[in-house]
């Protein structure tokens, strides 16, 4: 692998990556036009039978017949002006090249002013469709952090079997015809609302597109077993990206030391958006640790811990890492070896016995020894604060090794 480019997952866990990729960017877009309109079931709405598509595919070939003709309307009234920034363009291209499914586009036939022509408005898609109308004529060119052959390239320089894998892309096409403004408007707003907003991490994969983006995205789909296994995230956690939040902590904390809170999050993804120096090298390092983890607990041991819990599960990874390769800004001293059976054995023990020790703080009448009290709370209360990630750390280490 070349400095620069991360290591992808399988083909699953790329597709999901890549789905996952362009479906919060949709999401954004529609969680802010939400914002901005309110359902009203007391409107008088169109005839149940006026809201039936006409279920159609098109392609890129299409899309440039149609604007020659002038019979396509990207930007219609109701519609946002095109907000997607380079790096999100060349996500979504990246996306097309590679043959991936994308959201459907909802059209709407209406006649143009004159009555002469019908004219096909965008109700929603529109910045995918000027995404790839752009590109091909040449308005910008792909981001060279994408992780392909393409990087770097404008549309006149890739190959013609790419050229034509644009071209003849298929996008799954839903049109409306008779419908007006106002049920348009209705239609956004029922398609549009989302009952659960994003959380942060949601809001960095719509935002961030660069190489720190990338590493972190490629290792939590990498270690999606791992997760599970382990029980340190469910499902619906994965499903909300929080184990990509967790990776993205992690190889902060590798490269800069263990961060206060995570109002630093994205501060490194976009320092590192452009230029990730020691990528490799983290990536590396992440593995390393993470193998480590569970050759230590190889009978799933950490699944019946406090330190499945993301917050603990943190410490455990930065003090295996600090034993391995020093993690900056700790005032132990790091053996820089990789842990041997009785290194392996010391800390599982103490996970084990800090772990029964947090157990029984929660029962009605358990008592803490004062030596760990500290430690408890620091499992307890404002768990990604740098004070209670020193203090487990501290604890931890201690207890281990």
């Amino acid at each position: 692998m070349t400095a620069g480019h991360a290591r992808l997952p399988g083909r699953a866990g790329l597709a999901r990556a890549f789905r996952n990729a362009a479906q919060n960017m949709l999401n954004v877009s529609r969680i802010t036009r939400a914002r901005f309109l309110v359902c009203n079931t007391q409107k008088v709405l169109a005839p149940m039978n006026e809201f039936k598509t006409d279920s159609a595919t098109y392609t890129p070939n299409d899309f440039v017949l149609w604007q020659k003709n002038d019979i396509l309307v990207i930007t219609p009234k109701f519609q946002r002006r095109s907000v997607w920034k380079t790096p999100a363009r060349s996500l979504f291209i990246d996306t097309l090249l590679r043959g991936m499914t994308v959201p459907p586009l909802y059209l709407r036939m209406i006649q143009n002013d004159k009555s002469t022509e019908i004219v096909r408005e965008v109700i929603d898609g529109q910045q995918r469709v000027r995404s790839v109308l752009d590109f091909i004529e040449e308005k910008y060119h792909l981001s060279s952090t994408l992780n392909a052959s393409w990087a770097g390239q404008r549309f006149s320089h890739l190959s013609g079997d790419e050229q034509r894998r644009i071209m003849s892309f298929g996008f799954p096409t839903e049109t409306f015809k008779g419908i007006s403004d106002q049920d348009v408007l209705e239609l956004f707003c029922r398609l549009n609302m989302n009952g659960v907003p994003l959380n942060k991490q949601e809001l960095r994969n719509g935002r961030f597109f660069g190489l720190f983006k990338q590493s972190a995205f490629a290792l939590a789909v990498e270690y999606l077993e791992f997760w599970r296994e382990h029980r340190i995230f469910t499902e619906q956690s994965i499903a909300r990206m929080l184990e990509v939040e967790l990776t993205s902590e992690l190889l902060i904390a590798g490269h800069e030391g263990m961060q206060d809170k995570k109002t630093t999050i994205d501060d490194y993804y976009k320092q590192w958006e452009n230029s990730y120096s020691g990528r490799d090298k983290g990536e590396r390092r992440f593995r390393t640790t993470l193998a480590t983890i569970s050759e230590t607990f190889d009978n799933g041991d950490l699944a019946g811990t406090e330190f499945r819990r993301p917050p603990l599960f943190y410490t455990l990874f930065c003090v295996v890492f600090h034993h391995i390769f020093a993690l900056p800004q700790i005032r132990h001293t790091s053996p820089r070896k990789r842990l041997s059976a009785n290194d392996r054995q010391a800390l599982k023990d103490a996970v084990l016995h800090l772990s029964e020790i947090v157990a029984q703080s929660k029962e009605p009448t358990g008592d803490v020894p004062k030596k760990y009290t500290a430690f408890v709370l620091a499992c307890q209360r404002q768990t990604d604060n740098i004070g209670p990630r020193q203090e487990r750390f501290n604890t931890l280490f201690d207890e281990a090794f």
